[in-house]
C-alpha cells in the first residue's frame, strides 16, 4: 500500500516536457523532453538554452538573469553614448598598457576632463589639422560603436567595425607614455595614417609637438 502511494505521488509530481517549474536554489527554468535545461531571460522574456546565458557564481542557478543577446544589445546602447564610448576607449588604453607592460598616467576622470577641454577648443572636431585659427579644415569626429560585445586578447571588442571618423585617443609622441600632455583626440583614419605620414601630416605633428613639449602650453 505504501509503495503504491509513493508511485502515485511520483507520477503526480513528474515533470512534463515544456513545463515551467522551480527547483531549490535555482531560478525559473524549463525542462525539455530530452532533459536539457532552459531558462527564461528576465529582460526579453524568451526561454533559451542555458548556453545562451553567461555563468555567474553569485546567481542562485549559476547563470546571469539576462541572455547574452540582451547583454550585448545593452552594452551597445551604453557604448554609443558619449560617456560610455569614452569609458570604452579609456579601458582599451588600460588593456593595451597591460599587454605592452606600460603605465597609464591619467585616471578615467582626468581622461573625461581632457576630452571636455578638447571640445572647448575644437568642438566635435579632430585636433589633427592646421590649428584653432582654421577649424574649418579639421575633420569632424563621431562616436559610433558597432561590435558583438566579446573581448579579444588585447581588450579590443571582437567584431567591432572600424569607422574612419570615430574618435581615437592617441599619443602625440609614440616614444612617450600615456600622459595628459601626450594625449590627443583625433579620428581613427588619422591615427592609422600616422604609420605612413604625408608631408602635411608631419608638419601638423611637428606643430602639435612644439606646442606640447617645447613651448610647454598647459593642457
Amino acid at each position: 500500500m505504501k509503495l503504491k502511494k509513493q508511485k502515485r505521488n511520483q507520477k503526480r509530481n513528474a515533470v512534463k516536457p515544456g513545463m515551467v517549474y522551480h527547483v531549490p536554489q535555482l531560478t525559473t527554468i524549463v525542462k525539455t523532453g530530452r532533459g536539457y535545461l532552459k531558462k527564461k531571460c528576465s529582460k526579453c522574456g524568451e526561454v533559451k538554452s542555458l548556453e545562451d546565458f553567461c555563468k555567474k557564481r553569485a546567481a542562485k542557478d549559476g547563470h546571469a538573469p539576462w541572455c547574452v543577446d540582451c547583454i550585448k544589445e545593452d552594452q551597445k546602447k551604453v557604448q554609443n553614448t558619449e560617456t560610455g564610448f569614452l569609458k570604452k576607449r579609456y579601458y582599451d588604453i588600460i588593456a593595451r598598457c597591460r599587454v605592452e607592460n606600460r603605465k597609464c598616467y591619467f585616471t578615467l576622470d582626468q581622461f573625461l576632463a581632457a576630452f571636455e577641454k578638447h571640445k572647448s577648443i575644437y568642438g566635435m572636431k579632430s585636433a589633427w589639422g592646421p590649428g584653432v585659427d582654421h577649424l574649418e579644415q579639421h575633420l569632424p569626429i563621431t562616436r559610433t560603436h558597432e561590435g558583438n560585445g566579446q573581448r579579444g586578447k588585447k581588450g579590443v571588442a571582437k567584431g567591432t567595425k572600424r569607422i574612419a571618423s570615430n574618435l581615437s585617443p592617441d599619443r602625440l609622441d609614440s616614444n612617450r607614455g600615456y600622459t595628459l600632455q601626450n594625449l590627443i583626440f583625433i579620428r581613427s583614419d588619422e591615427n592609422t595614417r600616422k604609420h605612413s605620414s604625408s608631408y602635411e601630416d608631419c608638419k601638423i605633428q611637428i606643430r602639435l609637438h612644439e606646442e606640447r613639449f617645447i613651448k610647454m602650453k598647459p593642457y
